[in-house]
C-alpha cells in the first residue's frame, strides 16, 4: 500500500501529459503581473483564462502538469517563457504532452487594466508576435466578458495557420500544353482534400497574390514567405517544378493483320516542394519521374484518345502514385 501511495502521484502526472485523441494539448501559464496588479488579480485571471478555453480542438492540461514540464527545463517563473534561450527552447521541444502554451501579461495604467495574451509553440519555443490579443478594460469583470471571444479568435487563428496553399506550378520547358498547370493543380487539390489536408482556395490564392504583386514567388527571399503566409493565412506552400513533359506518338503497322495506328508514350519529370512560410525554408522536395508506354489497349476507348487525353492520364498517374503518397506524410507531420 505504501509503495502504491508513492507511485500514485507520478502515475497521475504521467496520465495528465498523455495526448487526448486528435486534440492539441494546451497549457495556460500563470499570467505575469505588471505594475499596480495584485496577486489576487493574477490568480483570478488565471482561472478566467482556463475556464474561457471552449474549443474542442484543444485539450487543456493542468497547472500541475505544466509546472512539472517547466521544472524539467529549469524554469520556475512563467515570465521566463517569453525569453527562452536556445538551450531551453531545445529542451522544451523534447517535452511530450503539450503543444501550445498561452502566455499573458496584466498591468494597470491609471484606472484601467491592459491585458496581452500570446501563443507559444512548445515544439519550437517560439512566440508568434503577430498572433496577439490586446484588451484594455476598466476592471476584471469587463475583461471576463471580453476574454472568451478574444481567445476563441486567437486559437482559431492559430489553427488557421495549419492550412496549406498550392501555388501555380513552375514550368521549366520551352513549350508545354496549356492544360498542364491547371490540370496538375486541380487534381493535386482534389487528392489532398480527399486525404484530409486543409487547403486554401486555389482561385483565392491567385487573386490575393496578384493584388499584392506576388505573382512570381520563385525569386522571393526567405523572409518574404512570412508575408505570403500572412496574406494567404496558411503555414505551408506547395509548388511543383515541371522539367519534362512529353507525349510522343510513333506510327506502327502490323503486316500480318494489317493493323496500323499510332502508339503513344509519355514522359513527366520534376519535383514538388513544401515551403514553410514561417521560416522561408524548404521542408521537403519530392522528385517524380515517370515514363509511360500507353499502348493501344491502355483503357476503354483508348483507340480514340488524343495526345491531350494521354497527357491528362499521365498527370493523374504521376500524382496518384509518385507524388501524393510521399507528400501526405510531410504535410501531416509538419502540420501537427
Amino acid at each position: 500500500m505504501k509503495r502504491l501511495q508513492t507511485l500514485l502521484p507520478a502515475l497521475i502526472a504521467f496520465l495528465l501529459l498523455l495526448p487526448a485523441g486528435g486534440a492539441d494539448q494546451l497549457a495556460v501559464a500563470e499570467p505575469v503581473a505588471k505594475g499596480g496588479v495584485k496577486a489576487g488579480d493574477i490568480d483570478a485571471l488565471w482561472g478566467m483564462l482556463e475556464s474561457s478555453i471552449r474549443s474542442d480542438e484543444y485539450k487543456l492540461i493542468s497547472r500541475g502538469a505544466l509546472k512539472q514540464m517547466l521544472t524539467e527545463i529549469g524554469l520556475t517563473a512563467s515570465s521566463d517563457l517569453v525569453n527562452l534561450n536556445s538551450a531551453q527552447k531545445a529542451k522544451l521541444g523534447k517535452v511530450e504532452g503539450v503543444k501550445y502554451i498561452l502566455v499573458s501579461e496584466l498591468g494597470r495604467f491609471g484606472t484601467r487594466f491592459n491585458f496581452t495574451v500570446r501563443i507559444l509553440d512548445a515544439s519550437t519555443g517560439e512566440i508568434d508576435q503577430t498572433r496577439t490579443a490586446n484588451l484594455r478594460v476598466k476592471d476584471l469583470d469587463e475583461l471576463a466578458d471580453k476574454l472568451e471571444p478574444a481567445l476563441e479568435k486567437l486559437l482559431s487563428d492559430e489553427k488557421q495557420l495549419k492550412m496549406t496553399a498550392i501555388l501555380n506550378p513552375i514550368i521549366r520547358l520551352d513549350q508545354s500544353p496549356a492544360y498542364l498547370p491547371q490540370d496538375f493543380n486541380i487534381l493535386l487539390e482534389s487528392l489532398l482534400l480527399y486525404n484530409g489536408i486543409p487547403l486554401q482556395n486555389l482561385k483565392s490564392i491567385r487573386s490575393i497574390l496578384r493584388k499584392n504583386n506576388l505573382d512570381d514567388l520563385s525569386e522571393l527571399e526567405p523572409k518574404m514567405y512570412r508575408k505570403v503566409g500572412q496574406l494567404l493565412e496558411v503555414e505551408f506552400l506547395v509548388q511543383a517544378y515541371v522539367t519534362r513533359f512529353e507525349i510522343v506518338g510513333a506510327p506502327f503497322y502490323v503486316s500480318e493483320t494489317g493493323a496500323q495506328g499510332v502508339r503513344y508514350a509519355g514522359y513527366l519529370e520534376g519535383s514538388v516542394r513544401v515551403i514553410s512560410v514561417q521560416r522561408g525554408n524548404i521542408v521537403a522536395s519530392i522528385p517524380f519521374a515517370d515514363s509511360v508506354d500507353f499502348g493501344p489497349s491502355r483503357s476503354a476507348g483508348a483507340d480514340v484518345w488524343t495526345a491531350q487525353d494521354y497527357g491528362k492520364d499521365m498527370i493523374k498517374s504521376v500524382l496518384t502514385q509518385k507524388v501524393v503518397p510521399y507528400l501526405l506524410p510531410v504535410l501531416k507531420q509538419n502540420g501537427k
